[in-house]
């Protein structure tokens, strides 16, 4: 069984780490189809495929880091140079800066490559601590069945893990910062507060006059700031928010569908399941049962 996801709360930045791998796949191997609720991150230490995300296709060589959005069905084929086995690390991260998720924020390249020799160094030792953080320790498994209280040695050691995460956030941003197509967005501050607070209370019952207070502004007013800022209204990233939630409790748990949908917010299984398929494109169910989180 693997770890539940790491989340990290540092205002005005969240993390939450999904997964983090080392592979070495087979010339046979070729991923069928997979979709992960964060940003999946492949950096190609050796081999080739021809990877097919969304409406993209194009041939990964070693050296260069993919960056597939959250949602989007990913799969591979053999490409340029195919046959061989091919080698990367890989993880799964969902993060916000003042509530606002990172690729829509920044505007993350589908690719890029690392041309500096120490700057691919360092990105790769992150990784490889990374990679070994994340993997579950007998005493960790006990702790999350509830065996007896959190002891101050599990308290350090899960500090430990967080300060590996986000270590390796950092040297992953300071690579991609060249490449980024919006480095120093401007959103209005009353967008980046309700989007925050929607972060921290999703599970809650909210509703718009609750959100236009904490922007200290009026219904519509605060509809035509999300409207601008981030082309979706408040109540359409709300739900966005809970659907984010959900699939990640989805892929890394086997609580009821039921459960999981008041868990983040929604009042009726039907407005979830309906809103789910609408926002991911299927069931919550098919969603859990076709997708592989750890790729």
């Amino acid at each position: 069984m693997f770890p539940d996801p790491i989340g990290i709360v540092h205002e005005p930045y969240k993390m939450v780490l999904q997964f983090a791998f080392e592979w070495i796949r087979s010339p046979e191997w070729n991923a069928p189809g997979y979709r992960n609720p964060g940003v999946t991150l492949w950096y190609i230490l050796a081999g080739r495929r021809r990877l097919l995300a969304g409406a993209q296709a194009f041939d990964l060589q070693p050296g260069e880091v993919v960056l597939i959005p959250p949602n989007t069905t990913f799969m591979t084929e053999g490409g340029e140079g195919e046959g061989g086995a091919i080698h990367y690390l890989s993880a799964s991260v969902s993060a916000y800066m003042h509530g606002i998720e990172w690729s829509e924020l920044y505007g993350l390249p589908p690719r890029f490559r690392i041309q500096n020799i120490e700057d691919g160094q360092r990105l790769k030792d992150s990784w490889y601590n990374l990679v070994r953080a994340w993997q579950p320790r007998d005493s960790e498994k006990a702790s999350s069945r509830g065996d007896g209280m959190l002891s101050i040695s599990q308290a350090a050691r899960q500090l430990q893990t967080q300060a590996v995460c986000l270590n390796w956030f950092a040297e992953m941003i300071r690579v991609l910062e060249p490449h980024l197509m919006t480095p120093e967005p401007v959103i209005d501050e009353r967008v980046r507060e309700v989007c925050a607070f929607i972060q921290r209370s999703y599970a809650a019952p909210i509703r718009l006059g609750d959100l236009a207070k904490v922007a200290n502004t009026s219904e519509g007013h605060l509809r035509l700031l999300f409207r601008t800022h981030l082309m979706v209204s408040p109540y359409q990233y709300l739900l966005q928010v809970r659907i984010g939630k959900a699939q990640e409790l989805l892929l890394a748990t086997n609580r009821p569908l039921a459960e999981i949908a008041a868990e983040v917010g929604f009042e009726e299984y039907s407005h979830f399941l309906a809103t789910f398929r609408k926002i991911v494109g299927m069931s919550p169910s098919h969603y859990r049962k076709n997708n592989s989180l750890y790729q």
